[in-house]
């Protein structure tokens, strides 16, 4: 069976499908990432530690993991960073977060910044 190959309205229509996909996915993300905030408003602050970052290589965005302490132990999150012009910096493992998160559920957090 031989190879399939695309005609060039074929590519020219997947591409525009998943640049659709993609600004779908991301304002999607935008609107839950709002809602977050709100609802973590009065949750307490800490700081935190990069563990690993995972590229995504379907959307322009990375994969953050992180690790902080509360009085219940060690705890993990992650944050789903999008690539934009106003989002530049270069992340590494080690880098310290500001983060909150829920004085009732100590694994429930919300990534606010890098410091």
């Amino acid at each position: 069976m031989a190879g399939l190959a695309f005609l060039p309205w074929e590519k020219w229509i997947a591409r525009l499908v998943h640049s659709l996909l993609v600004a779908t996915r991301r304002r999607l993300y935008l609107f839950n990432r709002q809602r977050e905030l709100k609802q973590s408003k009065n949750w307490p602050e800490t700081e935190g530690t990069i563990l690993s970052i995972n590229w995504d290589s379907s959307n322009p965005r990375e994969e953050i993991m992180y690790s902080y302490s509360t009085k219940e132990g060690l705890q993990a999150g992650a944050y789903w960073r999008w690539f934009d012009l106003d989002n530049v910096r270069e992340v590494r493992g080690g880098d310290h977060i500001t983060l909150r998160y829920n004085p009732q559920q100590h694994d429930k957090s919300v990534f606010l910044r890098i410091c």
